[in-house]
């Protein structure tokens, strides 16, 4: 089986008069989220064989990201990455290119990835949501034309965590992270939060009743004889 890493380039510049669409490079912003994206990505696959990068910038310098991070036995450009390639001339290109490597990112753009992962997996483009800095890795028999694909992950570039079978679009909204990662523990807190946050809200909405409240967090009475106001809920200010 060859392990296969589908890699769209992080978020990049926007074009303009001065700036041709190839020429564009990565924001600031998308290189810092690429590099940890990267990161989290070396830490849980074995070391690649080879990286196959577009010739655009965007890609370039994705793809030297995820070299620096990763460190692939072999770094190339792949004229065929080109977007406006077809999947049949990208994968018979791939396949001539990679030879006997087991382990193969091919970083590039939408929607040719999309086409690609769609031809293999056979899931309609149109349910795909690829989206910028994402890594996909499925397995396959062979290229250009794999008897069996295997989908497995993919990378979720903001969250950084890794997500059973394909990116789909009815997948928004839905956590299935791999618990075995560090930022699932931050999702698990920022679900902790928001139970919290609704029971803060409850508290404030359900009146307290002074009958169920213990006796030792009740004020006595004050000196005038009135009986004190009931304590405020922990948390509220």
């Amino acid at each position: 089986m060859v392990e296969l890493y589908l890699v769209r380039h992080g978020i990049a510049e926007e074009g303009g008069p001065g700036l041709p669409d190839a020429w564009r490079p990565l924001s600031g912003k998308g290189r810092r989220r690429f590099q940890k994206t990267a990161k989290t990505f070396a830490r849980r696959t074995r070391k690649l064989d080879l990286v196959l990068m577009s010739p655009l910038v965007r890609a370039v310098q994705t793809a030297e990201i995820l070299a620096g991070a990763a460190e692939p036995a072999e770094v190339a450009v792949l004229e065929e990455l080109e977007p406006s390639t077809g999947v049949p001339q990208l994968l018979e290109a791939a396949a001539k290119r990679a030879g006997e490597a087991k382990s193969v990112a091919l970083v590039g753009h939408e929607p040719q990835l999309s086409a690609v992962l769609s031809s293999l997996s056979g899931v309609p483009q149109d349910e795909l949501d690829f989206k910028k800095g994402a890594i996909v890795r499925i397995d396959v028999t062979a290229l250009p034309q794999p008897e069996n694909v295997k989908p497995r992950w993919w990378v979720k570039p903001r969250a950084r965590t890794r997500i059973k079978g394909l990116p789909l679009k009815s997948q928004e909204g839905v956590e299935d992270v791999d618990p075995s990662t560090s930022s699932s523990k931050g999702v698990g807190r920022k679900r902790r939060a928001k139970k919290g946050r609704a029971a803060r809200r409850r508290q404030r909405t359900e009146p307290v009743s002074l009958a169920e409240e213990p006796a030792s967090v009740a004020e006595p009475p004050s000196a005038a004889g009135e009986a004190a106001p009931p304590p405020e809920a922990d948390g509220l200010q």
